[in-house]
């Protein structure tokens, strides 16, 4: 199911016309789970536990998708340690937003998702990924703008009293940051987004397990406590699955820094389908955002072509 629908999306087309279609696609899939995780918490579903199920069942779909052409073994074996590795930071990145909302508020998390983008690109120049560009540099400032009108537009107290909770909450950043670098510097030889996303997803299960049961105990039964829980979880597990293998493969031909722009497009994504399908009100300044992060992409798309 999945891999047919990526392909689907990216038959006959070059890569450099292939990296809008998916960075709109991974975009709207990350919305969904914001929404998506956001409905769960509402219903009281222990969050961990949550994260674990979904990038288990994710990652074991994948794997399984992937065994049908060829052996695993020895590949599964190889890729190991970055498997580990993007896994941990992927899950850390995820935990941390969804431990720290109820104590900060939606709209201070979506503020630090605003940021990934700018820190991507400067790690990406400090160890020489990157050249620096003028018109990439101005994209990322114009799209990081969009982000931060949109985040404040969605009104509630940008500054809590939290301390503890306000400082997890700007690691987020920072861990989607290193993540995306990660990715791409320890690309395995070979491999393919589909393998990549499923070991991934499977190491982040497996890194967030026992943190789930430190943390939560033995909740685990609250994914299942009602029919709409149920539902919800496997359409989190369902939009993993195909999300991740767009987002590998959106890593593999464009890059980190044009990767991290997906955090602006979930915002405009998943503030639209919250006011139509949650009756939300729409921001004042959500005109001007959605602006300013179209712009920014287009000043990517600009800098991909002259590069």
């Amino acid at each position: 199911m999945t891999t047919p629908t990526i392909r689907h999306l990216t038959q006959n087309v070059g890569a450099s016309k292939q990296a809008p279609v998916l960075l709109i696609f991974v975009g709207v899939l990350l919305s969904l789970n914001v929404l998506l995780s956001k409905q769960a918490a509402a219903s009281g579903v222990a969050m961990l536990w949550y994260l674990t199920l979904s990038m288990g069942g994710s990652g074991l779909v994948l794997l399984l998708l992937a065994a049908r052409s060829r052996g695993l073994g020895r590949e599964l074996l190889g890729i190991l340690p970055y498997s580990v590795g993007s896994g941990a930071l992927l899950a850390l990145g995820m935990a941390l937003g969804y431990l720290t909302v109820a104590r900060v508020g939606a709209a201070f998390v979506a503020l630090t998702m605003a940021f990934p983008t700018l820190l991507t690109y400067l790690m990406s120049i400090a160890i020489g990924m990157e050249r620096h560009s003028g018109l990439r540099l101005v994209g990322v400032v114009v799209s990081l703008a969009g982000g931060i009108v949109l985040a404040q537009a969605k009104g509630g107290e940008m500054i809590p009293s939290d301390r503890l909770a306000v400082f997890a909450a700007c690691l987020i950043p920072v861990v989607l940051a290193i993540g995306n670098i990660f990715r791409s510097r320890y690309w395995p030889r070979g491999a393919t987004p589909l393998l990549l996303a499923g070991s991934m997803l499977l190491s982040g299960a497996f890194v967030t397990l026992p943190f789930a049961i430190w943390i939560e105990g033995r909740v685990v039964t609250s994914l299942w406590a009602g029919p709409a829980v149920q539902l919800i979880t496997v359409a989190a597990t369902l939009s993993f699955t195909m999300q991740y293998v767009a987002f590998l493969r959106l890593q593999q031909i464009a890059g980190p820094v044009y990767l991290s722009q997906i955090g602006s497009i979930a915002a405009i994504v998943g503030t639209a389908v919250a006011v139509i399908f949650f009756k939300e009100h729409l921001p004042g300044s959500f005109a001007p955002a959605g602006i300013l992060i179209a712009l920014g992409i287009i000043l990517f798309q600009l800098s991909a072509r002259r590069r």
